[in-house]
């Protein structure tokens, strides 16, 4: 069980990634046709502006969450999430389109979520760290299953602008409790001096090699099901545009429910690893059922397991690359997996273009062998672990 004092670590460390999260996710779906008309918009530019925030994102996890490790945590979180207030307030108030991608990019320049997972990984003991990157992971996806429904509905009463200075006032809320309620631990004697040469040392690790590679096929995938899937339903199956929430709500909130106890119980009952290769093998056969049955029941059959499996894997993943790293190097590794998520994130988008040109069925069959080779990787490295861990009682 989390102790009390986990507790309020866990609660403040949810509430400050949720509020980052939040700041992208309810701009997801109204964005996009605000920037459009803006003074001086073109359509590169309303890209620009919509990708800027993940750019900085993904530049700046390495050194926030190296500048953590020689510094501060609560420092580098500070210092995020003041860029990122400031960054909301410009964009709420921007006149035009130049100056709401300069907002976006100081808005992802507080690329604060390597420094979160390494505090919390700091303050919350190792056999419960799953559960309480469960409960982060679950938050996240709340937020985003609400804001699928929210924004549109926000930004309709309310205007986007509002949305900004929302996310910057909820993001100076986490900062105060942040500041008032989160303990930091200072005072251990480093093994290790914090440096970007440690990126090597990083590197060479296969274990956390292994677990950042799941992170960016994870992603990859996330953002091509997301790219695709929406095409395939207006296009495919005539579901208008204003009702795909009603399909994307029921299913992220079922698998949810079902990440939640199932990670518990997997740490009570030593059953991390198993869980870990559930996870995949349920984003495998989901692909697999629509690539066979090209119905409706098989899209949604795909996007149930591929939910419940991300959200199986979310918090698995982090959890143990913070066992893995280092305590001098928590904040460097965890913003290497932060980074190679984006950049996964960001492949995804590519490769979900290339499949709308092609047809969603080359995603299927594509994914399907790249969750089947996922799979044995990961099967592979789970027996070179089990086989060191039995040399080392036997020795």
């Amino acid at each position: 069980m989390l102790t009390s004092q986990e507790k309020k670590v866990l609660a403040g460390i949810t509430f400050v990634v949720s509020v980052r999260m939040l700041g992208l996710f309810l701009l997801l779906p109204i964005l996009a046709p605000f920037v459009k008309g803006m003074e001086g918009a073109t359509p590169v530019l309303v890209g620009l502006a919509m990708g800027a925030y993940g750019l900085t994102q993904a530049a700046l996890q390495i050194p926030f969450g190296y500048l953590s490790d020689r510094y501060s945590r609560k420092a580098i979180i500070t210092i995020g999430l003041l860029m990122h207030i400031i960054g909301s307030v410009w964009a709420g108030l921007s006149p035009n389109i130049w100056h709401m991608i300069l907002a976006r990019f100081l808005q992802g320049a507080g690329a604060i979520s390597s420094s979160a997972i390494a505090l919390a990984a700091d303050l919350i003991r190792e056999e419960v760290r799953t559960r309480a990157f469960a409960h982060i992971g679950a938050s996240i996806g709340m937020v985003f299953a609400i804001s699928i429904v929210v924004a549109p509905v926000l930004a309709g009463k309310m205007g986007v602008p509002f949305v900004f200075f929302l996310t910057a006032g909820l993001s100076l809320l986490s900062l105060v409790y942040l500041i008032l309620f989160i303990p930091e631990k200072r005072n251990h004697a480093r093994e290790i001096e914090p440096s970007l040469k440690n990126i090597a040392l990083i590197l060479k690790d296969r274990n956390q090699l292994f677990l950042d590679l799941s992170i960016a096929v994870l992603h990859v995938f996330l953002v091509s099901v997301f790219t695709v899937v929406p095409v395939e339903l207006i296009e495919r199956f005539g579901v208008p545009k204003a009702d795909h929430w009603k399909i994307y709500l029921p299913i992220i909130l079922v698998s949810l429910l079902i990440m939640v106890p199932s990670t518990i119980l997997a740490e009570k009952k030593g059953r991390i690893k198993e869980v870990f290769n559930t996870g995949i093998m349920l984003i495998t056969l989901g692909f697999l059922i629509h690539a066979v049955y090209q119905s409706m029941l098989g899209l949604l059959t795909m996007l149930f397991l591929y939910f419940v499996g991300f959200h199986l894997l979310e918090p698995i993943i982090p959890s143990l690359l913070t066992k893995f790293a280092h305590e001098d190097m928590r904040g460097l590794a965890t913003g290497i997996y932060n980074t190679v998520q984006f950049v996964g994130a960001f492949l995804g988008g590519i490769l979900g273009g290339l499949f709308l040109k092609l047809g969603p069925n080359y995603m299927l069959y594509t994914y399907t062998l790249l969750s089947i080779l996922w799979f044995f990787l990961i099967f592979s490295w789970k027996m070179e672990l089990k086989g060191k861990s039995a040399e080392r009682r036997a020795a």
